[in-house]
Parts: structure tokens; C-alpha cells; sequence
């Protein structure tokens, strides 16, 4: 792992742990004074980009994108496999759309009421 600017925090520093285990490509972090800090690694022509923010003393991952040419395809911080898999080929680069119907979709009312009042008996 390569560093540059001022140290690095630990939650980025398991971050980039975590890619160069599952990517075996050593990442390359930076430091943007106290409140910003980026991993990247490259494949090829395709670059996976994480950038950490920190508020209130305490790091949170803000964004993960791949980069590739002049397309940038973002993630969620729940899709960070995919986005592993995608940077290495294993996938395709846009991420999954998820379905929103009636009953994937967001819970109503009633529904929150139902499973609150059910009750299970052995």
C-alpha cells in the first residue's frame, strides 16, 4: 500500500486491506489533510476509486466508483463486491437496478402494523 500526504486512518486502512485481499492489486491511498482520503486501484484501462470523508472524528466511506476512459459507473456502499467483480471483469461495469413492486419494495403502514401484531406461538 502506497501512501501519500499525512497518515493514514485505520477504517481506510482496512478498506485497502480488504481490496488488495479480494483484488490482489496493491491499492494506492492518499490523504487530503484531516477530512479526506481516496484508495484506488486499476485493472487494465479501469480504475475503482473509494473516498472516505471525516465528520465529527469518525471516517465513513462516501463514494465508490469505477472509472474507465470517460464513463464513471458509482456503487453503493453495499455493492462493493460487485464493484470488485466489475473492475476485474467478472461483471458487467453497470450496477444492478433494484426492483421496487409491492412486495420487494418499500413497506407501508399496514405492513409494518401487520408484522408488528403477529404473533408466534410454539
Amino acid at each position: 500500500m502506497r501512501e501519500n500526504g499525512g497518515p493514514v486512518p485505520t477504517m481506510v486502512r482496512h478498506y485497502a486491506a480488504y481490496l488488495h485481499a479480494k483484488a490482489h492489486i496493491t491499492p494506492e491511498t492518499s490523504v487530503n489533510g484531516t477530512t479526506e482520503a481516496e484508495i484506488r486501484i486499476s485493472a487494465g484501462e479501469k480504475m475503482l476509486v473509494l473516498a472516505f470523508g471525516c465528520r465529527k472524528r469518525k471516517w465513513f466511506l462516501r463514494t465508490i466508483e469505477i472509472r474507465h476512459g470517460q464513463q464513471t459507473t458509482s456503487f453503493t456502499r453495499g455493492e462493493l463486491a460487485k464493484a470488485i467483480a466489475a473492475l476485474l471483469g467478472h461483471e458487467p461495469l453497470t450496477p444492478a437496478k433494484q426492483a421496487i413492486n409491492g412486495v420487494s419494495g418499500p413497506r407501508t403502514d399496514a405492513a409494518l402494523r401487520e408484522r408488528r401484531n403477529t404473533v408466534i406461538r410454539v
